[in-house]
């Protein structure tokens, strides 16, 4: 859990801090900071009324920003007039708070310093990237693979439009978005993540979508809000996929990029495909290297077409590549019935190429081991195969017939 270094013999205010947070983050009272105490996500709160009259206000805020580190520290005081806080800003606190003021006064300051020391210096989940130009179909493998190779709290974030074809995939209703998580960045949590965004009961599966169900398009985010709010959001989970879907501004998608754990490039075997995923790469105009080590994941893979991965890797240059062969009437049935193939006890070869994206194996590689057998068997010694499978003294008696 967070915590809060309260420089204070004042255990009323202490607890009003207390209170305010609403069992978000530790009050602590102490004399001085310790830079073992620092290691986790904290923030310091100084309180005007102990600092001796004699000593200067700038020099004790000086002296504990310096010991801070990096950590956010606010002035807690009853002296609100202008040139007091000015020089407090001056002296380097990030904010001030109200010394009597009221919870809710307090917290809105409190919880937005928290958020951002969480999100920089705390737990930081894994965050994988899917990029691509066909958006339905981004959609369908970041879902089946935040669910396949998810360990853990794990959140998918749809920014397809008009609405979410994750939600729809999915079979969920969705009234929670990126805006109303923005909205509610200064207060949120894993606690609150889990509460208020939609849920897929049979995997566990959190889904946070652009549009919040309303199929428009929020209005009033910035760039920065949905980069900080992302990293906000790994703090307060252990997996985030993110589907890009229909953000196309470059800046964000090259700070998301080079933050990523893992990125995904989903391309079709078409030449308007890779010229639309080469745009695109051009738009978040990543370094070299950080598109060399970017996955290139081929949809609907079919062998007999020319343009193979191979091709497609040189023409876009991605390091590596990963077929995922897809029956067409099993995905759109999977889509209409809102029911993941990831959930399905066998999902083909589309869901072992997902599962081995994902780091894992095929939940079906025993039997998988066991068609190769017989295949072998069958190529080189007919007469065993047919013994094994117990349909030898059928072919005998038709022959006889």
């Amino acid at each position: 859990m967070a915590a809060i270094f309260l420089l204070s013999v004042d255990r009323m205010l202490a607890r009003r801090i207390e209170e305010a947070m609403g069992g978000r983050a530790t009050v602590e009272l102490v004399q001085s900071i310790e830079r073992e105490a620092l290691a986790k996500p904290c923030l310091i709160v100084i309180d005007r009324a102990a600092i001796p009259p004699e000593r200067a206000l700038s020099a004790a805020i000086g002296t504990v920003v310096e010991s801070a580190g990096g950590r956010p520290v606010v002035l807690a005081t009853g002296e609100m007039e202008a040139e007091p806080l000015l020089r407090a800003i001056r002296a380097g606190v990030d904010d001030v708070i109200p010394r009597d003021g009221e919870g809710p006064e307090i917290a809105v300051v409190l919880a937005r310093l928290l958020n951002d020391a969480v999100a920089d210096r705390g737990h930081r989940g894994r965050l994988t990237l899917v990029l691509g130009a066909d958006r339905d179909a981004c959609a369908m493998v970041a879902t089946d693979m935040a669910i396949a190779g998810g360990r853990g709290a794990t959140l998918l974030v749809d920014c397809t439009l008009p609405t979410s074809a994750a939600a729809t995939y999915l079979d969920l209703s969705v009234d929670y978005g990126l805006a109303s998580a923005v909205g509610d960045r200064d207060r949120l949590d894993a606690s609150l993540l889990a509460s208020t965004v939609a849920r897929h009961g049979p995997s566990g599966l959190m889904l946070l979508t652009f549009d919040g169900g309303t199929g428009v398009e929020p209005a009033g985010l910035s760039p920065s809000d949905l980069a900080g709010l992302i990293r906000l959001l790994r703090g307060c989970c252990d997996h985030v996929v993110l589907n890009a879907g229909s953000l196309r501004h470059g800046g964000l998608l090259r700070e998301v990029a080079a933050e990523a754990d893992r990125v995904e490039l989903l391309c079709g075997q078409t030449i308007r495909e890779v010229e639309a995923c080469r745009r695109l790469l051009d738009r978040i105009g990543a370094e070299r290297e950080r598109v060399a080590a970017m996955r290139l994941l081929v949809w609907d893979h079919l062998p007999g077409v020319l343009l193979d991965g191979r091709r497609m890797a040189e023409a876009l240059g991605v390091g590596s590549v990963l077929a995922l062969p897809v029956d067409r009437a099993r995905m759109r049935n999977a889509l209409n019935a809102g029911r993941p193939l990831a959930m399905e006890a066998d999902g083909g070869a589309y869901m072992a190429a997902v599962r081995r994206a994902c780091g894992g194996t095929s939940r079906n590689s025993g039997m998988d081991r066991l068609r190769r057998m017989l295949r072998v068997v069958s190529d080189f010694e007919p007469d065993a195969s047919i013994w094994r499978l117990g349909i030898r003294g059928k072919q005998t008696n038709e022959r006889a017939s």
